[in-house]
Parts: C-alpha cells; sequence; structure tokens
C-alpha cells in the first residue's frame, strides 16, 4: 500500500529509540525524510544512522523539549534544512513510578512540561508552516493512562489526559485548515522506559526483568505478551499518511485489550 509519504518532511520528537525510533524508521521506510530530536547524543546518532540507510534526509537536533527555547530550535532547524513540516509526531515523553499524592509541585511541574507542554509548544511553532502549506498532521502519542489511569503515576496520567484533551480541541480548531489532529494511545509497549520500569519492579513482580514482563502481560492483557514499537508506529504513520484524509479528533488504542481487562 502507498501510503503517500514519499518526499514528505516528518518532524518526530523523542526519536533516539523507543516508540519514538520506530516511528521515525517507519516514516522513513515510507521515503519521508525525517527530522528527530532528543537529548542523548549517542542514541539519537545511531538512530540517525539507521534512518539514512533508507536513502532520506535525516536532520538530527539535541534538545530538551521541557525547554521552549529549544522546541523553537528543532522546528526552525526543520524548516532550515528540510524546507517544510507536513508532518508532527509529538512522542517526547517520560514517566517516574510511585508518583502518588506526596508528588511535590516541581516533579509535577517538570512531567507536565515534558510530557504536555512540549506537545503544546511543537504544535504552536509547526501550525504556521502547516497553514502556509495547505495543510499538515499531529499525531500526538498519549497514552491509555489518559483516559484509564491506575497505578502509582498521577502527574503522567494527568498529563496524559490533557494530551488527549488538547488533541481533540485543536482537531477542531485546525480542521479548516486542512490540519488533523489525532491521538494514538500505547499501552503495555516493550520499550527501554519500561525496561527500567521492569528492573526495578524485580522484587515484587519476579526473579528477572522477562519473569517481571511474563507475571504482568499474563495479569492484565488478554494478548498475554507485551506489545511492540512497530506495532505502534505503524499506526501512526498510516495516520499520518495521505490514506487517512477523514480521521481526526480521535483517539486510537494499541493495548493488547489491556483497559478492558482491569
Amino acid at each position: 500500500m502507498d501510503l503517500g509519504l514519499r518526499e514528505k518532511v516528518a518532524l518526530v520528537t523523542g526519536a533516539s529509540k523507543g516508540i519514538g525510533r520506530a516511528i521515525a524508521e517507519e516514516f522513513a521506510r515510507e521515503g519521508a525524510h525525517v527530522s528527530i530530536c532528543a537529548r542523548g547524543k549517542e542514541d539519537m546518532a545511531r538512530s540517525a544512522e539507521g534512518l539514512r540507510k533508507h536513502g532520506v534526509t535525516v536532520v538530527t537536533t539535541l534538545a530538551d523539549v521541557s525547554k521552549a527555547g529549544d522546541v523553537q530550535r528543532v522546528i526552525d532547524e526543520t524548516v532550515k534544512q528540510l524546507g517544510r513540516i507536513d508532518v508532527l509526531v509529538n512522542n517526547a515523553g517520560d514517566i517516574w513510578y510511585g508518583h502518588s499524592v506526596d508528588t511535590t509541585d516541581a516533579e509535577w511541574q517538570y512531567c507536565m512540561e515534558v510530557n504536555l507542554f512540549s506537545a503544546v509548544r511543537f504544535t504552536r511553532g509547526v501550525v504556521p508552516h502547516m497553514r502556509r502549506q495547505g495543510g499538515g498532521r499531529i499525531v500526538n502519542i498519549s497514552s491509555a493512562a489518559g483516559h484509564t489511569p491506575g497505578g502509582p503515576f498521577v502527574d503522567y496520567n494527568a498529563a496524559k489526559a490533557a494530551m488527549l484533551a488538547f488533541s481533540a480541541t485543536m482537531a477542531g480548531e485546525l480542521a479548516s485548515y486542512n490540519i488533523l489532529v489525532n491521538s494514538v494511545c500505547p499501552a503495555l509497549i516493550r520499550t527501554p522506559l519500561y525496561e527500567r520500569f521492569a528492573d526495578s519492579m524485580i522484587p515484587a513482580l519476579g526473579k528477572s526483568r522477562e519473569e517481571v514482563f511474563q507475571n504482568i502481560a499474563s495479569r492484565y492483557l488478554p494478548i498475554k505478551r507485551f506489545g511492540r514499537e512497530e506495532e505502534v508506529s505503524a499506526l501512526v504513520v498510516f495516520i499520518a499518511s495521505s490514506r487517512a484524509t477523514f480521521m481526526t479528533g480521535s483517539a486510537y488504542d494499541v493495548d493488547g485489550g489491556f483497559p478492558k481487562s482491569i
């Protein structure tokens, strides 16, 4: 299936590893030029090297998306080197285990900066370019936790819920400019971030990382396994493609049945 993405420009935040890297890889495989940003220089360099093997142009920008200046610098560098932005994927985010009622104001603020305000700022920054071009796509990577919260992640859950409301509101506001906005809500995807969590849960849920994954999957997932990064990226790229011209304001779960089973 031709997704009509060849020679398009996709900006993917937090694309040095995990779901973001898989999304950038999927765009490159479809022939889109890719701009990526992240905090880790070495991880981003490895990601870029893999993307360039698909014969596309790759722009890399070291950035902390919690800082407004860095967000604008990423956008400016993308337009300078690639000339346009057809797709924005707000993927950058982070999560901390054990955040509950005692979470401090500073922790709340940083979580919101990384998970919510980065998406707000990137969206605000790319919309003028998309308007001039006659349209574009914005895909926000939220979480199943945004609509089915649970666990000791109070600030993260709230940020992802806010992202869903932000996406739906922007979809209505930007539709007349042919800018389509949707959300994707992963749950229990095997990523470096979740591997970090699995290691922290070894005392409670198993003797090894693999045992922790097995215990969680058997307890919460009807499919009985964690999701793969490419199972998220495939949906994201389709939503951003010319095959999805009548889809906006929606949130799509990639969750192995997780929210329905609890």
